[in-house]
């Protein structure tokens, strides 16, 4: 048996990893000797209860908590599970959870099986049945990346394997995916499950006030860094990456039980992670580089787009075609050079001769027609055409109960009746989706809307084995990754064809979700200024997302949630503005007030909204090449501001201001009533791209920002593109 004090040393990339033997330990140091990342030191060498409260939040709400066991590695012998939605907006998503049992810790090294580029060891555990686990560490797919793994043996009632990391009192931690509350978790603490239906609107604000422990940020009914598009994947600021590489829910404790540690874990028997050392960009290009990045769309996908919305009460095929009618009619007259118009309700329109004349107008104005499709079948006439539900069971293509009957649940869909999740994990459900894309793009469609993702059950089973305990964080992968093969299997049969589409969902893997979409969009926003879900909380998702390969980005402008009401022109000129210089610019609607178009409004509104998606299409050449830049790197296209200022620490602070490429600046007004905004500048001097007016950085600055304006500054002597 290995001696207290004995280590094994590898070498991976630049970096040295020693593990210390005796107690258990993981170090990683760069060539100069200095620590990049370490396993916590301190360690409890007896199991541990772990109390059976509430795991946060419950409904949204701060529940109770009982901190875990720090140690390098452990193991939780007991229960870990979840109780789900089952019907209405919020399927899938968890209600409460509960984790309860006996915490052990890994000890000591048994024994070492080293080879030439890994390791594999035999660890004692605290544990008085006797496990051991076996720790595999080495070089993982990308040179410079680090793969450590943990099995626990025997696995019986292992509900959970966990490892915890020092940290430093100024550390940040960016990423997580596509959470809107911030862009530095710590402090905080977190799972990862794909959820749905986030929101916080306005008219809730008497409610914030009633809850203990609740602040702006906090959304309904999943708690404020609830995500629709999921990556327990994050950037240090202190010079490393790490990807929690599992489809099971894990949790992420960030410098929140004490300032001096993380903590990670697994609600699985295996734990597997990833660390890429290096500073932020040198980390995400390794990240990315396994996990995934968007491909570049075709350039007019990137808009201006308008979409018609389907309303919950009283949308008949009549109705909506006439809506669209009008839509076009009035693009037309206003003559705004819009590039895409979704078509949501193109299952209505289909049995009608008038889709057919409706798609030859648009195609005659240079508009691509888009429409939609989403990862369950049932819910409504006006998304799919009849008896997909029935076809679709009769075939055997849906997740199933562990008696093997369909699994139904309650629509999200508004008044939809019973649905079914598609299995995308079975070959002749992904041989039918295929069918279907085609039959789409067949029938005139360039691109559509891949919408849902987030309904899968822990008691459903899948074609491939999975139980949906794995294929909840999953099937977004398996679901784009379908129609992924679909549009490049209809390309090259038709390759004047640019078919293109953008989804909610999303997950890591290797790849994940992200390699397989062009687009994802920030799922459904409230139309309020709010920072939980309105205009407020856009930034901080792009930029979370952006670094885990989701740099595709749009957002509903004007938002789309409006049960207390629709956007004002002021709001939607300066959702419009915001979207300017993302790269896809989208206007959105309502299922309840319907859609959110400019010509709702005022001619002046209309002329900001013009000048906007102007704007939007000279940047159009930059978002491209940036995109291109990003497909071969993972340097996002929208950029936090310490991706080109590390060291400056205010930027790292900055929550509401982007950068586009590294010399364009944008920072978008998002308070009610505003008419001037405060930016900080980092180091350099930089340009008002409207006023000429140039400040020299580290500064921060009141500048102008009338209703017609969208600040935005240019690197001195820069020229990104015409502004």
């Amino acid at each position: 048996m290995p001696e207290r004090g004995g280590q094994t040393r590898l070498r991976v990339g630049g970096f040295s990893v020693e593990i210390a033997h005796h107690p258990l330990r993981l170090e990683i140091h760069d060539d100069a000797g200095d620590i990049v990342l370490a396993n916590v030191s301190d360690a409890a060498w007896k199991g541990r209860w772990r109390l059976p409260l509430p795991d946060p939040p419950l409904l949204g709400v701060p529940a109770p908590d009982h901190p875990p066991l720090y140690a390098p590695f452990t193991f939780l012998i007991g229960v870990d599970r979840i109780a789900q939605h089952r019907i209405g907006p919020w399927v899938g998503n968890a209600i409460a959870g509960i984790r309860t049992g006996v915490e052990h810790a890994l000890t000591h090294v048994l024994a070492v099986e080293q080879h030439d580029e890994w390791v594999e060891l035999e660890v004692a555990t605290t544990d008085p049945a006797g496990r051991r686990a076996i720790v595999t560490v080495g070089p993982d797919e990308v040179p410079g990346t680090i793969n450590v793994s943990v099995r626990i043996t025997p696995d019986e009632r292992v509900a959970g394997v966990a490892t915890a990391f020092a940290c430093s009192s100024d550390e940040a931690f960016h990423g997580f995916g596509g959470r809107r509350d911030r862009t530095d978790q710590r402090g905080q603490r977190f799972a990862n499950w794909c959820e749905e239906f986030m929101q916080r609107p306005d008219a809730a604000e008497w409610l914030i006030r009633l809850l203990p422990g609740v602040d702006d940020r906090w959304q309904w009914p999943s708690g404020a860094q609830s995500a629709y598009y999921v990556q327990p994947l994050f950037i240090s600021s202190r010079g490393y990456g790490f990807w929690l590489a599992s489809d099971a829910r894990t949790r992420f404790r960030m410098a929140c039980d004490r300032g001096d540690a993380w903590h990670a874990s697994v609600a699985d028997s295996d734990l597997e992670f990833v660390i890429a050392p290096g500073d932020g960009p040198t980390a995400v290009r390794h990240l990315t580089a396994i996990t995934g990045r968007n491909p570049v769309p075709p350039e007019w996908a990137l808009g201006p787009m308008i979409s018609r919305t389907v309303e919950v009460m009283g949308e008949s095929p009549e109705r909506y075609a006439a809506k669209v009618e009008a839509d076009l009619e009035a693009i037309e007259r206003l003559d705004l050079p819009i590039t895409a118009f979704s078509i949501e309700g193109w299952p209505m329109l289909a049995e009608r001769a008038s889709l057919l004349g409706i798609v030859d107008r648009m195609r005659a104005r240079g508009i691509r027609p888009v429409t939609y499709y989403k990862a369950f079948v049932g819910g409504s006439r006006r998304y799919e055409e009849a008896g997909r539900l029935h076809d679709a069971i009769d075939r055997g293509l849906v997740a199933r109960s562990p008696l093997g009957l369909p699994y139904l649940f309650g629509s999200p869909l508004g008044l939809g009746g019973p649905a079914a999740l598609l299995d995308f994990s079975n070959p002749e459900t992904r041989s039918w989706w295929r069918q279907r894309i085609r039959a789409g793009l067949d029938a005139g469609a360039e691109g559509f809307m891949q919408d849902f993702g987030e309904q899968t059950m822990e008691m459903m089973r899948f074609h491939d084995g999975s139980t949906g305990r794995h294929m909840h964080n999953r099937l977004p992968v398996l679901f784009h990754r379908t129609t992924k093969e679909a549009l490049d299997e209809y390309v090259a049969e038709h390759p004047d064809r640019e078919p293109w589409f953008f989804v909610r969902s999303g997950y890591t893997g290797r790849p994940g979700s992200a390699a397989y979409e062009h687009t994802s969009w920030g799922g459904d926003v409230t139309t309020d200024w709010s920072r939980a879900s309105g205009i407020g909380s856009v930034i901080p998702d792009l930029l979370n997302r952006g670094l885990g390969g989701a740099y595709g980005y749009a957002t509903d402008v004007g938002g789309y949630i409006d049960n207390f009401g629709g956007p004002d022109a002021e709001l939607f000129t300066r959702w419009s503005q915001l979207a300017a210089l993302l790269p896809c610019h989208r206007v959105h609607g309502s299922p309840i007030h319907g859609a959110h178009v400019p010509w709702s409004f005022d001619d002046e509104t209309v002329e900001r909204y013009r000048a906007t998606i102007k704007l939007h299409r000279r940047a159009t050449p930059l978002i491209l090449a940036l995109w291109e830049e990003a497909s071969r790197t993972g340097a996002p296209i929208c950029r936090p501001l310490w991706w080109h200022h590390p060291h400056d620490a205010r930027a790292r602070r900055e929550e509401q201001q982007f950068l586009l490429g590294p010399d364009l600046l944008v920072a978008p007004v998002i308070t009610r009533g505003a008419t001037t905004r405060e930016v900080y500048l980092p180091a350099g001097s930089w340009t008002d791209a409207v006023t000429g007016r140039t400040y020299d950085g580290p500064a921060t600055v009141l500048v102008d920002a009338p209703l017609d304006r969208l600040p935005h500054f240019l690197r001195r002597d820069t020229t990104p593109f015409d502004v």
